[in-house]
């Protein structure tokens, strides 16, 4: 029996049929290359998109309406990571700013050089010129210090308790994920980087192997679950929600590039499966996901990648699912593919070179 009959198997055994198909839309600013990065529990998103001239804007998409963050003077380029229930935007300029824009894309408030994360309520997260991780709560900034032992460290992601997750630099010059305080562990390599954190405190991100290849992970009390793939060598975790769903981005098996995923209830599906029959979009990425089961990331169409909302419609059973969990390691990730780790680790190297 092959690994997909399994699945299939596995799915119709359990009655898995509560996952939903989606319906997908185009969220950025029209005729510009973009991409969506996080979304709030009231479905306002935000993400980035690329002038002519190759610099980054961030945007903000809420109620239909699509606006661009006002740059701060002497800024050419901005960058939005983060959205509170409110619509307040958090995210980063070219001037070593990190930012807080109000639902009408005015800036707000500066928190250290780049904001990462944000709860419902607006408190922050994100990392200081200094390379020290940070969480800004009732607009109090308070640092986490250095966790791994090492000289930088970031916060991707604060909870609705104010519990913090991130990565930070070991005294060797590996990267390990932490949160709520406690740093946390690999699939037996010698990298770990934390992404996201749930009301429950678990923490979501990548993990490496053995022998090199990265791993979507969920850390639940220091416990490592490896997440797998869909049938490619790497994976990396990005989002949860309230339910424990997880979304991220997977390699697809040899060179087809790569998908975004639905992690849900032991079982991972590429959202390609997942639009319905009929459907143009490519959906390479995922991001975000709120408790609503709003999902966004990166989407192609006709050629262009865009920023995507995917809105869950009726319940049916999936028409992709990941293979088992253990897949063959036959690789360790490409130089090109490390901004799939994340946007946190090329902030180390674009921080230092500054």
């Amino acid at each position: 029996m092959n690994c997909r009959l399994v699945a299939w198997v596995v799915l119709g055994a359990a009655g898995l049929f509560a996952v939903p198909v989606f319906q997908v839309q185009a969220v950025g600013p029209a005729g510009y290359p973009s991409g969506a990065t996080a979304i709030s529990g009231t479905g306002a998103v935000v993400g980035n998109y690329v002038m002519p001239d190759g610099t980054s804007r961030g945007f903000l998409y809420q109620d239909g309406a699509v606006t661009t963050l006002t740059l701060p003077a002497g800024a050419s380029q901005t960058w939005a990571h983060a959205v509170s229930d409110a619509g307040g935007v958090g995210g980063a300029a070219d001037v070593g700013q990190g930012l807080i824009w109000d639902n009408f894309g005015g800036v707000e408030a500066v928190a250290g050089a780049y904001v990462m994360g944000m709860n419902g309520a607006g408190d922050a997260a994100g990392m200081t010129a200094d390379g020290v991780a940070f969480v800004r709560l009732g607009g109090l900034i308070s640092t986490l210090g250095q966790p791994a032992g090492g000289d930088w460290s970031v916060a991707n992601a604060v909870n609705q308790y104010g519990v913090a997750a991130g990565t930070a630099m070991t005294a060797t010059g590996s990267f390990r994920a932490f949160g709520g305080g406690a740093v946390l562990g690999t699939l037996g390599g010698a990298n770990s980087y934390g992404n996201a954190v749930g009301a429950s405190g678990a923490v979501v991100g990548s993990a490496q192997t053995g022998s090199g290849a990265m791993r979507a992970v969920r850390w639940d009390g220091g416990a490592a679950t490896n997440l797998g793939t869909l049938g490619g060598t790497n994976s990396y975790g990005y989002g949860v929600n309230g339910s424990g769903q997880i979304v991220g981005v997977s390699d697809l098996t040899g060179s087809a590039g790569t998908a975004g995923f639905l992690w849900d209830a032991g079982v991972m599906y590429d959202l390609n499966g997942l639009l319905g029959p009929g459907s143009a979009w490519e959906l390479l990425a995922a991001y975000g996901m709120n408790d609503r089961g709003q999902i966004v990331g990166t989407g192609r169409l006709n050629g262009v990648e865009q920023a995507v909302l995917l809105t869950p419609q009726a319940p049916m059973r999936a028409l992709s699912v990941a293979p088992p969990l253990v897949v063959p390691e036959t690789s360790v990730p490409e130089p090109a593919a490390l901004w799939l780790v994340g946007v946190s680790v090329l902030l180390l190297f674009a921080l230092r070179s500054r």
